[in-house]
């Protein structure tokens, strides 16, 4: 029987430092020597199939993986990762260059949707996607038996759930998405995080933000300054300056002075949040998304990270990224270690589509949106 091996390429996987030292943390807990070399293969094993996973869109759980519980992990050989979109485990199996078998323990026979073959070879640079198993009934299995990586692409795309698109112009009539709509908190901590970016205090009264509107008409440049109205109040003052600005930062800082005032006015942004902790391996960071109309019939649309804990810093090395509808970046910035937050501001036509991407080291977040 001709190797599969010949038959398809192996999708080579990069093994991270952060990866080696996971798996030798996991392996430090097992009571003897042998124990700790299976559990750190078995780790590695996990961590690849999560970036391969990764790289296709398809999220993956690995607290809610067997293989992340210490007490199991203890008891058990397993190598398990959730998958979210298909409530299941998938199995990851290592082996090396020189096995012409993949050992497969029987506690894991049941309960998993599939087996995924990680060829793993010291120094641990790489691990190898070789194949693919649906179901296990031997304690061996040769390689002549794995099966394409399409087989698994295939059921991972047509059981799981296709992923909602943000519908950005239903907010403009206060229609969320239940997601997007954060709990009174939240907006709590949006609102203080919009004084602090613009470094105004509050329960101070309108003068900071008075202040700040002044030096807004005074930053407009040369060919379109608009003298400082004297007969407006303040919050006709703002809109009479989104109106009128031709510089988008000066219209979207001012329209967000008006929505500090007034969130119900009706040339205020649509701004909504959404707390990534659970994605980003508990760290306290949220996503903000703001939209504002422009006279052009384009959209301004920001886009913004910050820490859910006041005054914190951002984790240096989180990247914010836009994709185009092809999956093409078209921005990315990341934090330092300074940073309370970091944003992006881009224009779009209505009916155009674009993700945001938010990652921290292995783990990240991504979210579909359409204007």
């Amino acid at each position: 029987m001709i190797d599969t091996v010949t038959k398809f390429m192996p999708i080579a996987i990069p093994i991270t430092a952060t990866d080696r030292k996971q798996a030798y943390q996991f392996a430090q807990q097992q009571p003897t020597p042998k124990r700790s070399q299976q559990v750190y293969r078995n780790t590695l094993a996990v961590l690849v199939t999560q970036r391969y996973l990764q790289l296709l869109g398809v999220h993956t759980d690995l607290e809610a993986s067997h293989s992340w519980n210490p007490l199991e992990r203890l008891l058990e050989n397993i190598a398990d990762l959730y998958i979210p979109s298909l409530q299941g485990f998938l199995e990851c199996r290592s082996l090396r260059q020189s096995d012409r078998k993949c050992k497969i323990p029987q506690q894991v026979w049941s309960e998993r949707i599939g087996y995924v073959m990680i060829q793993l070879d010291e120094p641990y640079q790489e691990g190898q996607v070789l194949g693919f198993v649906e179901s296990i009934s031997v304690p061996e299995l040769p390689r002549s038996y794995f099966q394409p990586l399409d087989i698994l692409l295939d059921r991972l795309t047509l059981e799981r759930s296709p992923q909602p698109i943000v519908q950005l112009n239903q907010w403009r009539q206060r229609i969320f998405e239940p997601d997007w709509q954060p709990p009174q908190d939240l907006l709590s901590t949006l609102r203080a995080a919009i004084l602090q970016f613009y470094e105004l205090q509050p329960q101070r009264g309108d003068e900071p933000i008075r202040q700040r509107v002044e030096q807004l008409y005074r930053r407009q440049s040369a060919e379109s300054v608009q003298p400082i109205p004297v007969n407006l109040n303040l919050q006709e003052t703002l809109v009479k300056l989104i109106q009128t600005t031709q510089d988008d930062e000066i219209r979207w800082q001012s329209a967000e002075l008006l929505w500090e005032l007034n969130p119900q006015h009706v040339a205020c942004p649509v701004i909504s949040a959404k707390d990534l902790g659970i994605y980003l391996t508990g760290h306290p960071i949220v996503l903000m998304i703001g939209i504002l109309p422009k006279s052009d019939s384009k959209m301004l649309i920001l886009s913004r990270v910050y820490s859910l804990k006041q005054l914190s810093h951002l984790p240096s090395g989180l990247k914010l990224i836009g994709l185009d509808e092809r999956g093409n970046p078209f921005f990315e910035v990341e934090s330092r270690q300074q940073d309370h937050y970091m944003q992006f501001k881009f224009t779009a036509d209505g009916g155009d589509r674009f993700s945001i991407r938010v990652v921290l080291n292995d783990a990240s977040f991504s979210e579909s949106f359409v204007v």
